[in-house]
C-alpha cells in the first residue's frame, strides 16, 4: 500500500506540476523575498477570478432552469440536471486528461522495471486523474445545490448525498475512458505515439466540447419565454430524462436528494457507491497488465536508412542557407506544432472560438431575432455597433492563442542551447513577436470576417473593425512578451506548465479581455461611429505598439543574459 500511495503522489505532482522543494532558480540571482509572496497573491487572485466567472455562468445556468422548472412544479428535476452535466463534463475533461496523460515520459518505463505491480501503476495513475475530475463535478454539483438550497431550504442531508454523489459520478466515467483507449492502445503501434494520443485528444476534445456545448445551449432558456426552460428538461423525452435514463447513476443521484431523509435515499446512495465503484474495480483487476505491456515502446523512433543518394537529396532539400531571422521565426513555428499541447492550447483557439459561437449563433437564432428587444439591432449595427463587434471580435481571436504570453517560458528547455549559438538575443526575441503577430493577423482576419458575414457589415465597418483588430490584438502580443521575459517560468517538467498552467498566460488572457471590454464600453457609451473607432482604438494602440516595440530589442537582450534554463 505504501508503494501505491507514493506513485500516486508521484503522479499528483507530474500531472499537476505541484511545486516541491525547489529554489525559485529561473533567474541569475533571484533571492526570495517579497517578490515571491507578491506573485502568489496575484496567482491566487487570478485563479479566485478565474473559477468565479464559471460559477457565474453555472450558477445562471442553474437559476434560470429553476424558476422554469418551478413553475410546473418540477424544481426537482434541477438535481438531475446537475448529476447529467456533471457527469458530461467529467466524461469530457477525463478522456482527455486520461488520453493525454497516458505516457508521460521514460520514468514510466523505470518504474516498470521496478518490482511493482502493474495494477498499483495503474491504479495509482487511476486516482492521479480522478483527482481533477472530482474537482470539477464537485464544482458543478456545488453550484445547483447552492441554487436549490436557497429555494427550497432542504434537509442538510441533501449537501451530504450531493456532495458524495459529486465524487462519485466521474469514477464510472473514468473506468469507461480506460476501458476504451487500454485495448486501443494496446492493439494499435501507430498510437503508441505521445504527440499522437495528443492530437487525437484534442480533436476528440473538440468533438466533446462542442457536444457538451449544444447541450448547454439547450439548456440556456429562451429570455422571454419561462416555460421554454422548463420543456428542455421536463418530461420523459427531453434530453435531461433521456441521458439520465442511459446513466442510471445520474438517477440514483437524484432520488437520494430529492427526498434526502427518506430510508430510500439510504438505499439510492448506496446503490450508487456500488454502481461506480463497480467500473473502476473492473478496469483495474482486468487491464492492469494490459496497460502496463502498452507502455513499452512508446515514443520509440522508427529510423529509415537512406542510400548515399536519398542522404544527399535530403542534405540538399532540408539544409540551405538562409535569412537568419526568417530561419528563427521558422524555428518558432516548428516548436509550437511538434509539442501538441502549444498547439492545440495555442493557435487551434483560432478554430475552436469561432465554433463555439457558431453552435451558440444557431442553436439561440430564433431566440435572438424573435425578443422583442433587439428589434432596434439593426439600426446600431448600421451606426457603428458592427464595426464595433468586428473589431473586438478580431483582436480578441488575434491576441487570445497564448503565444506571444508563453514564447520564453515554453522555450526554457533550448535556451542554453540558444545562447550558445552565434545568434543575436534581440533577433531570437524578436522572432517570438513575428510568430506571435503572424497568428494575431490570422485570428483578426478570422473575427471579422466572420462577424462581418453574420452581421452583412458594409465595406466602411468591416475596414475599421479590421485596423482596430490588427493594432489592439498587436499591442496585446508585444505586451505579452514583455511580460514573459520580465518574468518567464523557466522551471517546469510538463510542458503543459509552461503553457496551461503559467500565470503570465491567466494575466494576458484577463488583461485582454478587460480592456477590450472597456473598449467596448467606451465605443457604445460615446456612440462612435466606424471611422472615430479606427481613430481611437486603431491609431493610439498602434503608436504604443510602436513605442514598445522600439525599446524591446535592447531589453531583450539584457534579460536573456541573466535568464538560466
Amino acid at each position: 500500500m505504501s508503494v501505491f500511495w507514493s506513485l500516486v503522489k508521484l503522479y499528483v505532482k507530474s500531472f499537476y506540476n505541484l511545486p516541491g522543494k525547489k529554489s525559485p532558480g529561473t533567474i541569475a540571482g533571484s533571492r526570495p523575498g517579497l517578490k515571491p509572496a507578491l506573485k502568489a497573491v496575484g496567482v491566487g487572485a487570478l485563479a479566485i477570478l478565474a473559477v468565479g466567472n464559471f460559477a457565474y455562468l453555472f450558477v445562471m445556468l442553474n437559476l434560470n432552469l429553476y424558476q422554469g422548472l418551478s413553475m410546473i412544479g418540477l424544481q426537482g428535476l434541477l438535481v438531475l440536471n446537475a448529476a447529467v452535466m456533471a457527469t458530461m463534463l467529467t466524461l469530457v475533461v477525463g478522456f482527455m486528461t486520461a488520453l493525454s496523460t497516458y505516457f508521460l515520459n521514460d520514468m514510466e518505463l523505470q518504474l516498470l522495471s521496478m518490482p511493482i505491480q502493474p495494477r498499483a501503476l495503474f491504479a495509482a495513475k487511476f486516482v492521479a486523474v480522478y483527482i481533477s475530475e472530482a474537482a470539477f463535478s464537485l464544482f458543478f454539483m456545488t453550484t445547483a445545490m447552492v441554487i436549490f438550497g436557497l429555494k427550497e431550504g432542504p434537509n442538510p442531508l441533501f449537501y451530504l448525498w450531493g456532495t458524495l454523489a459529486a465524487l462519485l459520478l466521474p469514477l464510472p466515467a473514468l473506468a469507461a475512458c480506460y476501458m476504451i483507449q487500454i485495448p486501443l492502445l494496446s492493439l494499435s503501434r501507430f498510437l503508441k505515439n505521445k504527440r499522437t494520443i495528443m492530437i487525437i485528444a484534442g480533436v476528440l476534445g473538440l468533438v466533446f466540447g462542442l457536444a457538451f456545448n449544444l447541450y448547454f445551449q439547450k439548456m440556456m432558456p429562451p429570455v422571454a419565454d419561462p416555460a421554454a426552460r422548463a420543456s428542455a428538461a421536463a418530461g420523459p423525452d427531453s434530453l435531461v430524462s433521456r441521458i439520465g435514463q442511459a446513466y442510471p447513476p445520474a438517477l440514483l443521484a437524484w432520488r437520494a436528494m430529492s427526498d434526502p431523509v427518506s430510508p430510500g435515499a439510504l438505499v439510492a446512495m448506496l446503490e450508487l457507491v456500488a454502481a461506480c465503484a463497480i467500473g473502476p474495480a473492473l478496469a483495474a483487476f482486468f487491464l492492469s497488465g494490459a496497460y502496463a505491456r502498452s507502455l513499452v515502446g512508446f515514443n520509440e523512433s522508427h529510423v529509415r536508412k537512406l542510400s548515399r543518394s536519398g542522404a544527399g537529396a535530403f542534405i540538399a532539400r532540408r539544409i540551405r542557407a538562409g535569412n537568419p531571422f526568417l530561419a528563427l521565426v521558422k524555428r518558432e513555428f516548428d516548436m509550437m506544432n511538434r509539442e501538441p499541447m502549444y498547439l492545440l492550447n495555442g493557435p487551434f483557439i483560432i478554430i475552436l472560438m469561432p465554433v463555439i459561437f457558431g453552435i451558440m449563433f444557431v442553436v439561440q437564432k430564433d431566440t435572438l431575432f424573435s425578443d422583442p428587444d433587439l428589434a432596434g439591432l439593426r439600426a446600431l449595427f448600421d451606426g457603428g455597433l458592427g464595426a464595433v463587434i468586428a473589431g473586438l471580435a478580431g483582436a480578441f481571436l488575434g491576441s487570445g492563442t497564448s503565444i506571444a504570453c508563453t514564447a520564453v517560458s515554453r522555450d526554457a528547455k533550448a535556451l542554453p542551447f540558444m545562447k550558445s549559438l552565434p545568434v543575436k538575443p534581440s533577433s531570437y526575441m524578436m522572432a517570438k513577436l513575428g510568430h506571435a503577430l503572424a497568428f494575431g493577423f490570422f485570428g483578426s482576419a478570422i473575427g471579422v470576417g466572420l462577424v462581418a458575414v453574420a452581421m452583412r457589415l458594409g465595406a466602411g465597418a468591416v475596414l475599421s473593425g479590421g485596423a482596430v483588430a490588427l493594432s489592439l490584438s498587436s499591442l496585446f502580443n508585444m505586451l505579452g512578451l514583455w511580460l514573459d521575459t520580465a518574468n518567464p517560468r523557466l522551471s517546469w517538467d510538463n510542458p503543459i506548465a509552461a503553457m496551461k498552467q503559467n500565470p503570465n498566460a491567466v494575466i494576458a488572457m484577463l488583461g485582454a479581455m478587460a480592456l477590450l471590454g472597456g473598449s467596448g464600453w467606451l465605443s457604445f457609451r460615446f456612440s462612435l461611429g466606424p471611422g472615430a473607432f479606427a481613430l481611437w482604438f486603431g491609431a493610439v494602440p498602434a503608436g504604443a505598439f510602436a513605442a514598445l516595440l522600439a525599446a524591446y530589442p535592447r531589453y531583450a537582450e539584457k534579460r536573456v543574459a541573466v535568464m538560466e534554463g
